[in-house]
């Protein structure tokens, strides 16, 4: 049962969700979108004035008469600070970018490393707290399972077993939450490109690389029992991992691309799924969706959607899910 605490935290995040939209809304517009009374959104707007975290401007409507308040949020009040580390041709590459509660990018950069130890990691996100005083969480994506705070089955190997989530939470004294990259950049093309009732899945096939997909189903990410849901590199492809990973080359990696597709559609059965990966280009996607319809009921599959570059949709996903955390929603 929620208490009176609670029903307000839930209201200010019914105000917050509004706002985060961008624009300036006055108290009788924000009750009707969000179906609070007057008096409440005047109560709660008033603290979050008082917090700074939203900004009242009078603007009047007409020459005469008095000056209407309009709400809007403050930019300058947080920051999320969004981490992401994968390999990319050989290398190791960190991505950092700090966004504002309104989702603008406010600074970004990428750095290049032969080994990403966590120190690396540490020491660059302590730079940038240095700089921005108001990050209020740091997201971070990773290339592996991400169970308790610890990195399980990952592509950089320096980062295997690391409790990264704890660390940084010790060292810096900010909410920190990490995450599968893949679960963030479905959550984020969903809320890019989807309605409500979709189910998407968001498949990927680097070169060499473990392959891995990521679903939505209304608005939920399917995680399964401990995150290990949609990790499709470790499916029974007749051989071994390292041969597995070996086949994965423009010359050789339908086969192993088709399987992994069509047991996604029979398992999840999703309305869209979207290919990305280096492997992948709009010609071959044609040739795995006749390769499923000769396993598949045509009835049942899917949309094919081919996506070369996904990274709006990986900010996305971590903006939002971010938006979701200052809530306390769960997905």
């Amino acid at each position: 049962m929620k208490d009176s605490a609670d029903i307000k935290k839930m209201n200010k995040d019914k105000i917050r969700r509004i706002l985060w939209k961008g624009g300036q809304y006055t108290k009788q517009g924000i009750a009707t979108k969000t179906g609070l009374s007057v008096a409440t959104c005047n109560t709660l707007l008033n603290e979050m004035n008082k917090d700074g975290e939203v900004i009242g401007v009078k603007h009047r409507l007409q020459e005469v008469g008095r000056s209407t308040v309009f709400y809007e949020i403050d930019e300058s009040f947080e920051s999320i600070l969004c981490v992401s580390f994968e390999v990319v041709q050989n290398k190791r590459m960190l991505e950092c970018m700090i966004v504002s509660s309104l989702g603008n990018i406010l600074e970004h950069w990428k750095t290049y490393h032969q080994y990403l130890e966590i120190s690396v990691i540490i020491d660059n996100v302590a730079k940038i707290v240095e700089k921005f005083k108001n990050i209020s969480r740091i997201m971070i994506g990773t290339p592996s399972i991400a169970e308790h705070g610890i990195i399980c089955h990952c592509d950089i190997q320096e980062l295997e077993n690391e409790s990264v989530v704890k660390k940084l939470e010790e060292q810096f004294q900010i909410p920190v939450y990490m995450e599968n990259d893949m679960h963030f950049k479905v959550y984020g093309y969903y809320k890019l490109h989807c309605e409500q009732e979709d189910i998407v899945t968001l498949a990927n096939f680097p070169t060499h690389i473990m392959p891995g997909t990521a679903s939505v189903h209304a608005g939920m990410i399917i995680k399964g029992h401990n995150q290990f849901a949609g990790m499709v590199g470790f499916l029974p492809y007749g051989m071994s991992i390292q041969q597995m990973l070996l086949q994965l080359e423009p010359s050789s990696c339908l086969p192993i691309i088709t399987k992994a597709a069509a047991s996604i559609i029979a398992i999840i059965n999703p309305t869209i799924i979207v290919f990305t990966g280096d492997l992948l280009s709009e010609k071959n996607i044609c040739v795995i969706q006749e390769e499923c319809k000769k396993i598949i009921p045509k009835e049942y599959l899917p949309k094919f959607i081919y996506e070369k570059d996904i990274s709006s949709s990986y900010l996305t996903g971590m903006y939002q899910k971010a938006l979701d955390l200052k809530g306390e929603f769960v997905i």
